[in-house]
C-alpha cells in the first residue's frame, strides 16, 4: 500500500475493511488504519490540523467495537489489540509521533521501526506503570508475529556490537605466549625507545610522544614495525587503518592521519626491502641495532 500519492484512501474500501475488521488482524495492520486516516488528513483537511490527531486516535481506539456481526472471538482479539495501542499512545505517544514525522511514514522500514520501537520499550516498563495489559504476553505476541525483521534487527546490532576491534592496544599483536609475556615485550620495547630518545613522557598516562616531527618521523615509526614483524616479534597481520590505530593506543605525534596509515600499507612497508645503497635501508639498519636486545 503506498499512501504517499495525491489521491485519497478509496473510502468504499476503507469502509469494508474497517466493518470486517480487517484493519485489527495485527499491529501492522492497525497502523495502516492509522495511517491512512492521517494521510487523508494532511494531504485533504481545509485547516490543515494534525496537531492533535494522535490524541483523538487514541480517545478513539478506547471505546470498544461491538459490532454484532463480527464473530465474539475476533471482537476479542480486536479490542486487545486497540488497547495495547492506546496504551502506547498515553504512556509514549513519542513513538507514533516519530512515526509521523519521517517523510516516509508509510514505508514499510519505517512502519516496521515502529514495531521495533515498541518491542524495545516493552521490557523498560517498570512497577509504577500503570498496567492495563499483559506487556510480556504482548512482547511474545510481537516476537512470534513479526519475527523476520525483529531477528534482523537484533542480528544488526548485534553485528554492530560484534564491529569492537579485536585488539584495543598495541601489545596484543606482538608475539608471546600469553597476555603478561606480550605486556612485557611491549614494556621493554617502550624502555628501548625512551633510551634512545625516540619517544618522552607526556601528560597523559601510558601515552607517550614521539620526538622526530620531521618529515622522516613516519617512515621511523614505518621502519620500526616493519623490523619488528620481519624479527617475528608481530604476531598478527592487521590492515594499515587498524596498526595505526594500535600505534595510537600509546603513542602521541605530529603526523597527518593520512599520511600516518599510509605509512603502514604492504606495499609501503616492501619499499623497505631495498639494497643498502638505497635510503630506505638506514632506516631499517637503524632499527635492527635498535631492538638487538628485545
Amino acid at each position: 500500500m503506498n499512501l504517499h500519492s495525491n489521491s485519497q484512501y478509496p473510502l468504499f474500501k476503507y469502509l469494508s475493511e474497517e466493518f470486517a475488521g480487517s484493519f485489527y488482524q495485527n499491529e501492522l495492520t492497525c497502523l495502516n488504519r492509522m495511517l491512512i486516516l492521517y494521510h487523508n488528513r494532511l494531504s485533504f483537511s481545509i485547516d490543515d490540523d494534525t496537531s492533535g490527531f494522535l490524541d483523538e486516535f487514541a480517545q478513539y481506539l478506547e471505546k470498544p467495537v461491538t459490532y454484532w456481526w463480527i464473530p465474539a472471538p475476533k471482537r476479542v482479539h480486536i479490542n486487545a489489540l486497540r488497547t495495547r495501542i492506546a496504551f502506547v499512545l498515553k504512556n509514549n505517544p513519542q513513538i507514533f509521533r516519530n512515526l509521523l514525522s519521517r517523510p516516509d511514514y508509510s514505508s514499510s522500514e519505517a512502519k516496521q521501526q515502529t514495531i521495533k520501537d515498541i518491542h524495545q520499550w516493552l521490557p523498560t516498563l517498570n512497577e509504577e506503570t500503570d498496567m492495563t495489559i499483559d506487556v510480556k504476553d504482548w512482547q511474545r505476541d510481537l516476537s512470534a508475529r513479526f519475527s523476520q525483521f525483529l531477528h534482523e534487527a537484533k542480528q544488526a546490532k548485534e553485528k554492530k556490537i560484534s564491529r569492537k576491534p579485536a585488539f584495543e592496544h598495541f601489545y596484543q599483536i606482538l608475539k608471546g605466549k600469553d597476555q603478561a609475556e606480550k605486556q612485557g615485550k611491549f614494556g621493554r620495547l617502550v624502555d628501548i625507545l625512551l633510551r634512545e630518545q625516540w619517544i618522552t613522557g607526556s601528560e597523559k598516562p601510558e601515552i607517550y610522544q614521539f620526538r622526530n616531527s620531521g618529515t622522516g618521523g613516519r617512515l621511523q615509526l614505518a621502519a620500526l614495525y616493519y623490523t619488528l614483524n620481519k624479527q617475528g616479534h608481530i604476531d598478527r597481520q592487521l590492515p594499515a587503518p587498524q596498526v595505526a590505530g594500535l600505534f595510537n593506543s600509546w603513542l602521541s605525534y605530529d603526523i597527518s592521519r593520512e599520511s600516518f596509515v599510509k605509512a603502514f600499507q604492504t606495499e609501503q612497508l616492501d619499499t623497505f626491502n631495498c639494497s643498502p645503497n638505497r635510503p630506505r635501508h638506514k632506516y631499517v639498519t637503524e632499527c635492527r641495532l635498535l631492538l638487538r636486545d628485545l
